[in-house]
Parts: C-alpha cells; structure tokens; sequence
C-alpha cells in the first residue's frame, strides 16, 4: 500500500502543467580553475557550432530527442530550442522543454567560447579575414544534447547528455576530438529548476573535458 501511496504521489508532482511546452534560461557557465586557465598561449580560435541531433515522432527510450506531436509540424526553430520532455510518474512523454531566447547551437556556442577565453584563447569573430588568420577553426557537430528522467519508487533519476565531434577546420589531417559528457541526479520532481540545474552541470562538465582535450592537443 505504502509503495502505491508513494508511486502516486510522484506521479501527481510531475503532472502539473506537464502536458503545456516549458521555458527555461540556461545561466552563466562557471570559471574554470587555475590550471586550466594556462593552456592556450594565445592562440586565436573561431568556433563554429552545428547541430546536428535527430528527432523522433516515438522513440523506443526517453533518450531520444523527440517534440509533443509529429515532427512534421514541429518549425526548424522549435527543433533548434528543445532540450527536453516532460513525462508523467509512468514515463509517458508530454509536453515540450525548449531554451527560452537561443538555440542549443548558440548555447553550446557561448559557454564553449566562454571557456576557450578562460583557457587564454582569443575567440574571433567568425569571417573570412579571422578565418585565414585564425592558429585553429573549431567545427562542432552536435550529435547529442538532450535531457531525460527515469521514473522510480522513492524519487527519479534526471539525466543530461551531451555528445559532439569536433574537426579543427585549420589541421584536417588532424583526428577529431570526441567530447561526451553525461550528469544523472536524483530528484523528487522534474520541474523545470532541475532541468536549468542538470544541463547547466552538464555543460560545466562539457567545457572542462574540451579544454582538457585541447591542452592534450597542443602539447
């Protein structure tokens, strides 16, 4: 009776306003420490994001990017915005979780430059002057970027993925960079401050791993 009680219970606060489209605002990025701060050098570096993710009308596992309704009525830009669903207690997917005023492109974008001049990059803007002038050109294909949660008993599990290949357009012999990074939290409710929450740790963990991966690179 009690594990009846408490399923309902959950399924009840993750109803809401589950089935309406929410917006959230993804904040700031963190300062990276010390010791990634010293990795550039000065070198000049334009970055170019593309996304690159796949959308499904009713996908096998919450995992895969979807949007309320088929993808056929869905605009490029709403696509270009989600990052989430909403689900019932039972997982059944619902309403939609889009970024308030930017894309995922232009997210990835700003944290990712962000980071870079943290690291002593000196991020240009891009056009064909920086381009010719630029020591590296960073293609960024998302593959990924999406946020889920698992139902539970006592509580559910939010989870947030990122997952990208990155080609410097400047060295293309050079392999490309694979960057993954994925945060799972236990939560009692996926309300839309736990989404902010899990893609903002999500991110803080993508730059680092990036920043990582470039000193490797320069060494």
């Amino acid at each position: 009776m009690m594990k009846i009680l408490a399923t309902s219970l959950i399924a009840l606060s993750l109803v809401g306003c589950a089935t309406s489209r929410g917006l959230i605002e993804i904040p700031q990025g963190q300062k990276l420490n010390q010791s990634q701060n010293i990795v550039a050098q000065g070198k000049s570096i334009i970055v170019k994001v593309e996304d690159d993710r796949k959308f499904q009308d009713k996908p096998a596992s919450a995992d895969i990017p979807s949007l309320k309704g088929e993808q056929s009525n869905a605009t490029a830009e709403e696509k270009a915005r989600a990052v989430a669903r909403k689900r019932n207690g039972y997982g059944k997917a619902l309403g939609d979780i889009l970024l308030k005023d930017e894309t995922v492109s232009h997210l990835v974008d700003k944290r990712v430059s962000d980071a870079l001049q943290q690291s002593g990059y000196k991020v240009l803007s891009n056009n064909l002057t920086n381009e010719a002038n630029a020591d590296l050109i960073l293609n960024i294909k998302i593959n990924k970027f999406w946020s889920w949660f698992q139902p539970g008993f006592a509580s559910i599990k939010i989870n947030s993925e990122i997952d990208t290949e990155i080609v410097d357009a400047k060295h293309p012999n050079s392999l490309p960079l694979k960057i993954y990074s994925k945060v799972t939290r236990s939560a009692q409710v996926a309300n839309e401050s736990k989404w902010v929450e899990n893609i903002d740790k999500v991110l803080n963990d993508y730059q680092e791993k990036l920043i990582v991966e470039l000193s490797k690179q320069s060494q």
